[in-house]
């Protein structure tokens, strides 16, 4: 039955889960206490307020905290297990809200714990694939889910992006501002606020106001407000939206996805590529004639390096991709070639169509440009021999001559 499949909306996690970020001294810790202060008051906790201190500075605060009369127990570490160990026992009663001051320096300890035990001076894609996902199950799906109160700081960076200007260069500018922490982590919060800084002159007095704008309120009482010098009051309007629900501690039910094992995964890409490859082939030189076979054999002895169709369809993934993308632009190249020779009434020759294909191709001067020109420069250290071992391992397929022209 459908009823039981869905259910009626309801605020069944109502915890405040916001993020300051800002360059320094712009008051993100300042004002993210003073959010947990009036947080403390509304919901009448009797509990600490527990921090997460990765500067070392909290001392500073001592004072705010003593003044409302709330005890603050703190963590100083900046170590994403210290981090998971703290949620851990303020979920289990230790306290109702904890601050994060700051996740960039837990990002940058996790990353760099990551290298110095891989023994990476620089990441690459595959090493990205491993850190993001564990980031994410270990903070980001936990923060989100976690029947606390949290708010963390985060310090601000600025995004670059290259602009034309007036001569046709490229210029490199700042295009806007963003948290130094992993890239996503900005979805994850309810509020998220940039903290800026602004000096006023006064006679011969310097005075300094802070400002709040708020980028993200999923309630969107308060979002694109500024607020000046900010106190809880500020966000309470918002902060009574989130909270405004009850607590049912309920599991996620979810239909699982099934991906088809790697066996049959990778069998099932290499037939949708060879069979593309096949098309390809037969677009380029549709034609039965020895001419045109012999034509679409050379064309495959120069991208895949062998004129047998048996041994391109055991090649390995990564190389019929790369050789696809080659004969897409060929192709095109190649037949607007052709008509241009039938205007002016000649044929076409093969040492013509190939001085195209070698320009798509830049003409690898040896052995280490032709693997980079294959697989990118993420793999450049792939060597003949890790590339004989995986032509070896790939599982050969059944020749289908019946299913298709004979291509060669």
């Amino acid at each position: 039955m459908s009823n039981s499949f869905f259910k009626d909306l309801e605020n069944t996690r109502p915890f405040l889960k916001m993020a300051f970020e800002g360059f320094p001294g712009t008051g993100k810790t300042y004002t993210a206490s003073q959010i947990a202060i009036g947080l403390h008051r509304m919901i009448k906790s009797k509990k600490p307020i527990v921090f997460y201190d990765t500067e070392r500075s909290l001392k500073a605060l001592k004072p705010l905290f003593d003044k409302a009369g709330i005890k603050v127990l703190v963590k100083e570490s900046r170590t994403l297990a210290d981090l998971e160990m703290t949620m851990k026992y303020c979920e289990e009663g230790t306290a109702d809200i904890l601050i994060i001051d700051s996740i960039s320096h837990v990002w940058e300890s996790f990353v760099q714990a990551y290298m110095k035990q891989k023994k990476r001076n620089r990441l690459t894609l595959g090493d990205w694939g491993i850190i993001k996902p564990q980031w994410k199950e270990r903070f980001s799906d936990k923060f989100v889910m976690s029947p606390i109160h949290i708010i963390f700081t985060g310090r601000a960076g600025y995004e670059f992006d290259f602009e034309e200007d007036e001569d046709g260069q490229k210029q490199l500018i700042k295009t806007g501002i963003k948290m130094r922490a992993e890239t996503e982590m900005e979805y994850e919060p309810d509020i998220v606020v940039l903290m800026e800084k602004e000096k006023i002159m006064e006679k011969n007095t310097m005075r300094l106001v802070r400002y709040a704008n708020v980028l993200k309120d999923r309630s969107t009482i308060i979002d694109g407000k500024r607020f000046m010098n900010p106190t809880f009051e500020d966000f309470k309007p918002a902060i009574d939206a989130m909270l405004a629900g009850e607590y049912v501690p309920e599991e996620v039910e979810e239909t699982p996805d099934v991906f088809p094992k790697d066996g049959e995964d990778k069998r099932t890409q290499r037939q949708i590529l060879t069979e593309e490859i096949s098309g390809l082939f037969l677009q380029i030189a549709p034609g039965q004639s020895a001419r045109e076979k012999k034509f679409r054999a050379d064309l495959s002895e120069r991208v895949f390096n062998t004129r047998s169709w048996t041994k391109v369809q055991t090649l390995p993934i990564e190389i019929l991709d790369w050789g696809i993308n080659v004969l897409q632009k060929f192709k095109r190249e190649f037949h607007y070639y052709v008509v241009q020779q039938q205007r002016e009434g000649l044929q076409w020759t093969e040492e013509e169509a190939f001085e195209i294909l070698d320009k798509i191709l830049y003409k690898p001067k040896n052995e280490k440009e032709e693997l980079e020109q294959m697989f990118g420069p993420d793999d450049r250290e792939r060597t003949v021999e890790n590339e004989a071992k995986t032509e070896s391992k790939a599982e050969k397929v059944e020749n289908k001559d019946n299913d298709q022209p004979t291509l060669f």
